[in-house]
């Protein structure tokens, strides 16, 4: 696809937008992880460090259930498809020591590329509070282009008993000014918002089990 036809389907959706869109959307969820805090801290810790440094191996257990499913493969997607938006990962570096990451991205739109080589850096900072047990894990990213402002991941574990551990969760995205013109409520709830919701239930799922079983998962009407 030519830069001039990209242009001129991302300047058609926008002339249909009669109203301005939000440019943060976020997932926030409370719930609780029937293990310790530190097991739980554990695989949250796992989750970070993949997804700086290698975030193909997310696929293998945090990502279950986001996959395009079969029946979906060879359609041609439209916005409101579940995969409207899909990131193909490439190049990638991380530094251990400052727990930063930098993972080159190209990002295809209805099945098309649109940006190419965009590059997402990340950092995963821990804090203690002091005046509890309570920990919090949190990862900050920023983009190299205009895709993408901004985002966060925070993850506040406080330990409820021995094998119980309470779990705020909350995924921060801020979209570029012209990215979240295209964003529409409905594309965020079908196509990203529950892929979010996904991913804690499989951490919780693997703190508390070891693991996280194969599944099918349809998005969040």
């Amino acid at each position: 696809m030519s830069i001039k036809t990209i242009c001129t389907a991302l300047l058609t959706t926008l002339s249909l937008t009669t109203f301005a869109r939000p440019q943060v959307r976020e997932v926030v969820i409370d719930t609780v992880c029937q293990a310790p805090l530190e097991q739980m801290l554990q695989v949250v810790d796992r989750f970070y460090y993949q997804f700086q440094a290698n975030p193909d191996s997310l696929f293998e257990w945090a990502y279950l259930g986001l996959e395009e499913q079969e029946e979906d493969k060879g359609k041609e997607k439209t916005k409101e498809s579940r995969d409207v938006i899909q990131l193909r990962y490439k190049d990638r570096t991380y530094d251990p020591v400052h727990k930063i990451g930098d993972v080159a991205i190209d990002i295809y739109v209805l099945g098309s590329r649109w940006w190419k080589d965009q590059h997402l850096v990340t950092q995963n900072i821990h804090s203690d509070h002091t005046y509890s047990n309570i920990k919090t894990a949190h990862m900050t990213a920023t983009y190299s282009g205009a895709i993408l402002d901004g985002g966060d991941v925070i993850m506040r574990l406080e330990p409820v008993s021995e094998n119980l551990t309470k779990v705020h969760y909350e995924f921060i995205l801020k979209f570029g000014r012209i990215l979240s013109l295209f964003i529409s409520d409905k594309m965020w709830h079908n196509s990203i918002e529950w892929r979010f919701a996904v991913i804690l239930e499989n951490l919780i799922e693997c703190a508390e089990t070891g693991t996280v079983q194969p599944k099918v998962r349809g998005p969040k009407q």
